[in-house]
């Protein structure tokens, strides 16, 4: 699930950025700005935070003449760190806030995993509510005991399956999850105080 990886990477940065400021910093930038874009791999999971820079090699681009003029003007950097990864799998334990609910399930974030679908086919013993006749009633699943799967709920779920979309260019790659209630007592609504979301 969390894990801390050692990762490199090339960081291609524009030489005019590097005037009169510290290369480390600017180069740790981007690196930062690359990693928020990418969001996630398919290896590691989600990026959570930079734990540590281990090294910055030297421009690979030197000595270059065949580079046209832009080119010319973009330095690349080798950068070896490490990095906390969070990595959703099948058999996991997650919980997170009810964000949506539709007639056929609910949809759940847990941290920076936004895309946790909850089906009515997966929360034994609960069912649908929604009254048309009241409009600022919101649509909830509930069960005989009158526990309720809302908007604004912290739900307790199992991992089911989970699919990874990587998007072109390797911008905002995202994790899908299937989550369940079934064969768990625990599963379900739970009382929390504070965020769930503690990661982002």
């Amino acid at each position: 699930m969390f894990s801390e990886v050692e990762m490199a990477r090339d960081v291609a940065i524009c030489a005019n950025h590097l005037n009169g400021q510290a290369p480390h910093h600017q180069i740790l930038g981007r690196l930062l700005k690359d990693l928020i874009h990418e969001k996630a791999c398919r290896e590691h999971g989600f990026y959570l935070g930079i734990t540590a820079l281990k090294s910055i090699g030297n421009n690979k681009n030197n000595n270059d003449e065949n580079k046209d003029n832009h080119q010319a003007h973009l330095l690349t950097f080798p950068v070896s760190f490490t990095c906390r990864t969070f990595l959703p799998a099948r058999g996991d334990i997650l919980q997170g806030t009810v964000k949506k609910v539709l007639w056929n399930g609910a949809f759940i974030r847990s941290g920076p995993l936004r895309y946790a679908y909850l089906s009515f086919l997966k929360m034994p013993d609960y069912h649908y509510v929604h009254s048309p006749l009241l409009e600022d009633e919101k649509p909830y699943f509930q069960k005989d005991d009158l526990s309720k799967i809302a908007v604004g709920v912290v739900v307790r779920f199992g991992v089911l399956a989970v699919r990874f979309k990587e998007k072109p260019h390797k911008r905002r790659n995202d994790y899908y999850v299937l989550a369940t209630l079934e064969r768990n007592d625990s599963f379900g609504p739970i009382s929390l105080t504070g965020s769930d979301e503690p990661y982002m």
